[in-house]
């Protein structure tokens, strides 16, 4: 059994050597290995691609477990890790479940993940960020536009002219488009990759088991967990876009907004898509910053 660096350190730190080990299917920017303890603990031990987002977990995730708690959020339990390792590694209780992302092989499965992620926004919506220390530059239009402003110059060689005017456009329009709208807590990747789904203690039905990888948590308007789920499914996974979208937004309340200022509606969750996938390219190096610019051009077509 060959096991990484990380999962190694995090067998030190738990006490027990590791007696069995298998990578998780799903995972992108970071990697994850599901590994089984000598004292009978499984655990979940993640790379971090980027140390500091490994030091927000690591500050986050105790204090905010507890509010996400309250507001009857499950989350998989912290034990610990290094953002000073290299490579730097959290572990976390292992959760048992199915990944949310394995749900969009059918269109059924497709709706009902939609379901049970719209209903989880409503409950993210309602958690107290107070005392948490989160970002708070998406929360306020003014500084947004600022702030995108900065990332569209620093990005706009890398982009289409086509797409810096769409960006432009977008940022001209974010303030009165988003002006007096009070912000709430965002989990800031919300997509079907960073949920767990299980059938609930009854046997009846499904449940969210576990929301992961909360270190992009922020201060945002309400829609900005919506729009980043829209943009995931509807990119990675267009087959099931048409179903899963109308169901998402009526189990997260936001039917009725959607209804009574479509127009509106349609620009906010388009203008946050957009302004998350510069915001993501501005920051990406390399490889990875092209990809990024690739997904926000074919979103500015869109």
């Amino acid at each position: 059994m060959t096991v990484g660096d990380e999962v190694v350190r995090a067998a030190d730190l738990l006490g027990s050597p590791v007696v069995a080990a298998a990578a998780a299917r799903w995972g992108f920017t970071n990697r994850t290995t599901l590994a089984t303890l000598a004292d009978g603990r499984r655990v979940a031990v993640q790379r971090l691609a980027d140390r500091a987002a490994a030091r927000r977990r690591l500050r986050l995730a105790p204090p905010l477990a507890v509010q996400l708690a309250a507001a009857g959020v499950p989350t998989a339990p912290l034990l610990g890790g290094d953002a000073e390792a290299t490579p730097p590694y959290v572990v976390h209780a292992a959760v048992a479940g199915t990944n949310g992302a394995e749900w969009l092989a059918s269109e059924r499965g497709a709706e009902r993940l939609a379901r049970l992620m719209g209903a989880l926004v409503a409950r993210l919506a309602a958690v107290d960020a107070r005392g948490l220390r989160l970002p708070v530059a998406w929360a306020d239009p003014v500084r947004l536009a600022r702030a995108s402003g900065v990332r569209l110059a620093r990005s706009s060689p890398r982009l289409g002219a086509a797409t810096v005017r769409v960006l432009q456009t977008a940022i001209e329009k974010l303030e009165p488009l988003f002006a007096g709208r009070r912000p709430v807590f965002a989990h800031g990747d919300f997509a079907p990759v960073n949920v767990l789904i299980a059938r609930r203690a009854s046997g009846r039905g499904w449940a969210v088991a576990a929301l992961l990888d909360l270190e992009w948590a922020r201060l945002a308007d309400p829609l900005f967990d919506l729009a980043w789920w829209g943009w995931v499914v509807r990119f990675h996974h267009p087959e099931r876009w048409a179903a899963a979208w109308p169901a998402f937004l009526a189990a997260a309340g936001a039917a009725g907004e959607a209804e009574r200022a479509p127009a509106a509606f349609a620009a906010r969750i388009r203008t946050l898509q957009l302004l998350r996938l510069l915001e993501l390219a501005d920051r990406s190096r390399g490889r990875s910053a092209a990809e990024w610019a690739m997904r926000l051009a074919t979103t500015a077509g869109w």
